[in-house]
């Protein structure tokens, strides 16, 4: 009978202390729900323009670039200061002298020709105008001899001279008759003689000056202003017709050869060359070109000068060559001048966009659509993107949406109609709370007392329960022991 009461007994206490704890055990505070919104930022539609400025880059290369030649053979006797890698030159400064000797003294030889070829014309010229003159003595003379004899041939015919004075007469009339014919023949060669020695003369003449260039060559001139880029000769060497001096450019500009795609070229808004077209150099693109290898902030001003007369085969890019001019010239906030190889990064002012919504690229959801938050409601909208940047996008401005807001944050999961509340509106939500409970805990400072002496006296009474609970429980127990051993000595005794 008792191992049947006893188990119930331990059940029955064990329930009822389970019931005193549940009774006793503090009440668990409950908090509100609170419903959480995706918090977004937001930028205002406007209408207005954009610039587009399109990103290239690429190498300066010289707008006119010489190989110094030599023209003259010889040995370098001076080298000018300016004729060094980097230094700058002005157009006709002698950079270089040859030696000139042998030059000079070619020089007088081909003088000296020119002269006794001269003096060779002169006399001939002379010996003509001498023979002019005798000719027109041997006519007067022949004219005389011819009237001597018709004066003698009549007197024969009178029979009052002989006939042997006729005939020396008309032996005379042939003499001068020779001697004018003679002086004729002479005559007719003196033009040619002279023709020939003319035409020496002037073949030497032609000599002397290719001598005299020859000479000016031996001192090299600058063909314009500009800049050395490399000198290949020193003092005391040797060279011939044709030596490579050096290699210099000029400094009035520069190019740099800047590779487009197509899309990039539409918006260049370049005017396009024609053969019977003229462009005016106030329509064409500006530049501004900066570098990406320097720690200084220097940039430099030009244009969009050209275009290639092709597209590169294998990329389908067309490259247009912008300007830089006097790029050697100290300007106000350049500090270095360009060099040529340099690589430059460049920004070309293309067409200007009217009537766009300027947007982060964050805010156009795959480069077609757009988020607009109205009434605390978020709503998506097509819209038509006209160019893109790295950090920016423009699309068509709609005038419907001009002054509303637009969502600039990157949301996962997004749905038509979906309620969403600004980063402003949940920042002024947080400070309003903040200040609620801060006033909250103000008004129950002057309770805490009460509050704190109720508390402790329930948890004294509590605690005064339990064990009240603990000592009948062990009451119990010993007396349910008791009961055991006297039942065990009533079996013994029988």
């Amino acid at each position: 009978m008792l191992k049947i009461i006893l188990p119930i007994l331990v059940l029955a206490a064990a329930f009822t202390y389970t019931q005193y704890l549940k009774e006793t055990a503090p009440e668990a505070r409950k908090r509100p729900v609170v419903r959480s919104l995706p918090v977004v930022e937001v930028q205002t539609l406007k209408n207005t323009e954009y610039t587009v400025n399109i990103e290239a880059s690429g190498t300066v290369t010289a707008g006119t670039q010489t190989n110094l030649v030599a023209e003259a053979a010889g040995r370098i006797i001076r080298i000018s200061d300016n004729f060094l890698e980097g230094n700058y030159f002005d157009k006709n400064q002698i950079l270089l002298e040859i030696d000139q000797s042998n030059y000079k003294n070619a020089l007088e030889i081909a003088k000296s020709e020119v002269a006794a070829n001269e003096a060779s014309l002169k006399q001939l010229i002379a010996e003509e105008k001498s023979n002019k003159r005798s000719i027109q003595l041997a006519q007067q003379n022949l004219a005389l001899g011819k009237k001597e004899f018709n004066r003698v041939n009549t007197l024969l015919s009178k029979k009052l001279i002989s006939r042997s004075l006729v005939d020396a007469e008309d032996q005379k009339i042939n003499q001068l008759e020779q001697s004018l014919q003679n002086l004729n023949g002479l005559q007719t060669t003196y033009e040619s003689k002279i023709n020939a020695i003319q035409a020496n003369i002037n073949s030497r003449k032609a000599n002397l000056k290719q001598v005299e260039l020859n000479l000016s060559r031996t001192k090299l001139k600058a063909p314009y202003s500009g800049r050395v880029l490399s000198k290949n000769v020193n003092v005391g060497q040797y060279v011939s017709v044709g030596t490579v001096l050096g290699e210099i450019y000029a400094t009035d500009y520069v190019n740099v050869e800047l590779p487009l795609s197509l899309n990039q070229y539409e918006l260049l808004d370049m005017p396009e060359a024609f053969r019977n077209q003229r462009i005016d150099k106030k329509t064409l693109p500006s530049v501004t070109f900066s570098s990406p290898d320097s720690l200084k902030n220097d940039q430099w001003k030009g244009y969009v000068d050209r275009t290639s007369a092709a597209l590169d085969a294998e990329s389908r890019q067309i490259n247009v060559i912008a300007r830089v001019d006097n790029p050697y010239e100290a300007k106000e906030g350049v500090t270095t001048p360009i060099r040529i190889g340099q690589y430059l990064k460049a920004t070309i002012k293309g067409k200007t966009f009217k009537n766009v919504f300027i947007l982060p690229s964050i805010a156009v959801i795959y480069n077609r659509e757009i988020r607009i938050l109205e009434d605390g409601k978020l709503s998506i909208i097509p819209v038509k993107v006209l160019w893109n940047s790295n950090t920016e996008t423009v699309v068509e401005a709609d005038p419907t949406f001009i002054g509303k807001q637009v969502i600039t944050t990157n949301l996962p999961q997004v749905v038509d109609g979906m309620e969403v509340i600004t980063l402003e509106a949940q920042q002024a939500l947080n400070k309003e709370k903040a200040s609620n409970k801060k006033r909250g805990n103000r008004e129950g400072t002057g309770k805490k007392d009460v509050t704190g002496q109720r508390g402790a006296t329930d948890q004294k009474k509590g605690t005064e329960k339990r064990e009240r609970a603990e000592k009948v429980e062990r009451t119990n127990k010993v007396n349910d022991e008791l009961k055991s051993k006297k039942q065990t000595n009533k079996g013994e005794n029988s």
